[in-house]
């Protein structure tokens, strides 16, 4: 599973290490930004230098570092422009420690089907017995009312050919126009100045997605040109990160906000919102535009 950060000059980028991943590229941005760019990590208050970049020269250093749960780990830089550090979480680790929850959701939703049951068991009963009443009433209604229709049918077969000519014709054409716009669903679109295409497919009812808020999704990510999927999470644990703290892509920390508990949305990035002209390769070329379909699955702290 992914992870990445952008590091800026002068700023420190802490955290306590919640499941375990390992850093292995760090790389410069886009500007052409002269000078010298130091990358530092503080571990138990020791700062260690991870690399040394230059535009021009050596633009990105390949790492390799893995940090266990219960670390605090500092991120700095020094220099004029931005570090973009990449990696990946430990999908394994994270499997583990999601099961307990995912088993408690279950018994809890266990319990809630059966006291639904149980409702929809009495509520059937009722019905029954008003419909039973109901009938009884009916029939007696019925038996009363035969003699006076047998009498009226032959004049009543008249009136209804006549009604039956234009009215009914009139009706039918009313409801099949009025059919298509009862109907019609669009996804609601917008475009934002950066490029990036935002569709609400489905809103969500539930808890709402902000920045610092901690989030669980269910994705399939697509290329722009030809539809090939080059990653996705539509089973077992689902992908958690801190939004708007530059865990992900920037497409994704400006895409998600906003999104509700159930919803589901359409993500269309430009390449400058995700991985610019250098690419993910071997599944995202250069300057490739990504379309993301992401669900709200958990709203945290």
């Amino acid at each position: 599973m992914f992870w990445g950060l952008k590091i800026m000059p002068g700023k420190t980028y802490s955290q306590k290490v919640e499941y375990p991943f390992k850093v292995t590229m760090a790389c410069l941005g886009q500007e052409p930004i002269l000078g010298r760019h130091c990358l530092f990590v503080r571990v138990e208050d020791q700062d260690y230098m991870l690399c040394s970049l230059n535009f021009g020269q050596n633009e990105q250093q390949s790492l390799n570092l893995v940090f266990s749960p219960g670390e605090e780990i500092v991120f700095h830089s020094v220099g004029n422009g931005p570090i973009y550090l990449s990696g990946m979480y430990d999908v394994d680790e994270m499997l583990d420690d999601d099961e307990d929850e995912e088993d408690d959701e279950e018994l809890d939703a266990m319990d809630e089907d059966e006291e639904e049951e149980e409702e929809e068991e009495n509520e059937e009963e009722l019905k029954a017995e008003a419909k039973k009443a109901t009938a009884k009433k009916a029939e007696k209604k019925v038996e009363k009312k035969v003699t006076i229709k047998e009498e009226k049918k032959a004049s009543a077969k008249e009136e209804k050919k006549v009604e039956k000519k234009t009215p009914v014709k009139a009706e039918k054409k009313t409801e099949k126009k009025a059919e298509p716009a009862a109907t019609e669903k669009t996804p609601k679109k917008k475009t934002l100045q950066n490029g990036l295409v935002i569709e609400d497919i489905t809103v969500g009812t539930g808890a709402k997605a902000k920045a610092g808020k901690r989030v669980g999704v269910r994705y399939i990510g697509r290329l722009a040109k030809n539809g090939k999927v080059f990653d996705q999470n539509t089973k077992g644990a689902v992908f958690k990160f801190n939004l708007g703290k530059g865990e992900v892509i920037k497409g994704w920390d400006l895409g998600v906000n906003g999104m509700n508990v159930g919803g589901v949305r359409r993500l269309t990035i430009p390449s400058n919102l995700a991985y610019g002209s250098r690419g993910a390769p071997p599944d995202i070329p250069p300057n490739s535009t990504l379309i993301f379909e992401v669900k709200m699955m958990t709203v945290g702290k």
